[in-house]
């Protein structure tokens, strides 16, 4: 792991509900959690323990009802939606279970989608088919998702997810969609991100996969376990 240990995110007493009065419905209470860069940190719990709200707040997908989230030093309370959404797609990349690829749109054209919302300096194809070599998936930069494999889809969805270059990975089951040789790849594909200093977070079900992390972190009854 790399030996910088400078701040990525930091949450203080991080707070998620839905609903108001009598009708609130808690979802997370209190949780706080710094992370550095480098770091490859896995979020686990049961369903309805809070790891999917817990993510998302991370991503920038949703806000705390409650407390401070820090990100690269900017505290995102304050932010418009549209400059919660730049930030975001200049900051984050996002690999899904379900891969989440645009079905028209070839492997290419899916990784140059995230460069749309960034500043993205290189010219967007060399970039996409950089990114796709990175990937061992050169030969089928043209190929569109519902003729790939599955391991082939969470590959190009690894490619888009660096595609403006994130200081944060996020990771929700990358492997849940596919077999468990697939599944060993796909982790082997992030602990090399990892080793070259990409830093991190996957929520997982699956004790296999979180032990792969550094950092395991267990979300019960909406509060983060120490």
């Amino acid at each position: 792991m790399p030996s910088s240990a400078a701040e990525i995110l930091k949450l203080v007493n991080v707070s998620k509900w839905v609903g108001e009065g009598a009708d609130r419905i808690s979802i997370l209470q209190g949780v706080s959690l710094t992370l550095n860069a480098g770091e490859f940190v896995a979020i686990m719990g049961a369903s309805g323990s809070g790891k999917s709200t817990l993510m998302n707040l991370i991503g920038l997908l949703d806000v705390p009802s409650a407390g401070s989230l820090t990100l690269l030093g900017k505290e995102v309370s304050g932010l418009t939606e549209d400059h919660l959404a730049t930030f975001r797609a200049e900051s984050i990349g996002f690999i899904f279970q379900s891969f989440n690829l645009l079905p028209y749109l070839s492997a290419q054209e899916n990784v140059e989608l995230p460069m749309t919302y960034a500043h993205e300096r290189q010219p967007r194809s060399e970039r996409s088919r950089q990114l796709l070599a990175d990937m061992n998936l050169s030969h089928r930069i043209k190929a569109y998702p519902g003729t790939l494999s599955g391991g082939e889809r969470q590959r190009v969805a690894i490619a888009r997810s660096l595609a403006n270059h994130p200081k944060l990975l996020l990771a929700d089951e990358p492997t849940g969609a596919l077999d468990s040789q697939t599944g060993i790849q796909i982790m082997n594909l992030l602990g090399t991100l990892h080793q070259k200093g990409a830093t991190i977070v996957v929520v997982t079900h699956d004790e296999a996969i979180a032990k792969r992390a550094e950092r395991i972190l267990k979300m019960k009854d909406g509060r983060l376990e120490q």
